[in-house]
């Protein structure tokens, strides 16, 4: 009973910050895009809002999705690892239109992603697979905000120090190897940008 009131006080301390994330955080996170073409995409647009995840190679190119995000009807979010924009090209996109980049690859050195950033796309920097360091997020984070999923074991300290400049965190609890003392002691620091999921 303790430790489900633990996780309650938390739930109930993040319920602000979940609101905050990305809207396609949780659906890019999870398999791969469809193959809907560019032209259904717009055509869709029209009549509703659209999350699109680029999670795949070949299925736009770099024009297309420009074209894409000068609709504010489509929400897009394009995984680092799944695609070959280079940085130009993620930061010439960038500036036609706000996407949530999941940074899920080490091939972007952190230079590159406050570039990215800078220019307005939204990171969302996955720790188990962006081969960051802590010292990495921590440049980031002061030249921009960023949302760090939390999938792999951490310090503690770490992402208390994250919290404290301002970096959004989401802790996945059953991946991060986090004990539920450690996960209230960082929601502390600042509750509304904290978040716990399962």
């Amino acid at each position: 009973m303790k430790v489900l009131g633990i996780l309650t006080t938390v739930f109930l301390l993040s319920i602000k910050s979940i609101a905050a994330l990305p809207p396609q955080f949780s659906e890019c996170l999870v398999g791969d895009s469809g193959t809907v073409s560019t032209q259904d995409l717009r055509a869709i647009a029209k009549v509703s809002k659209v999350t699109y995840c680029q999670n795949q190679l070949g299925l736009t190119n770099k024009s297309d999705t420009v074209d894409l995000l000068k609709d504010k009807n489509i929400q897009l979010g394009i995984s680092l690892a799944k695609t070959n924009y280079s940085r130009e090209d993620l930061v010439e996109m960038a500036k036609a239109g706000s996407f949530v980049l999941y940074v899920d690859s080490s091939k972007l050195a952190k230079e590159y992603l406050i570039d990215i950033a800078k220019a307005g796309a939204q990171l969302v920097i996955i720790s188990a697979t962006s081969g960051l360091s802590f010292s990495d997020l921590r440049d980031i984070g002061r030249a921009k905000s960023f949302v760090y999923n939390v999938n792999s074991g951490v310090v503690k300290e770490d992402l208390k120090a994250l919290v404290d400049i301002g970096v959004q965190v989401v802790i996945r609890s059953n991946q991060s190897a986090l004990s539920k003392e450690d996960i209230v002691e960082v929601a502390k620091v600042n509750s509304d940008l904290v978040s716990i999921m399962p």
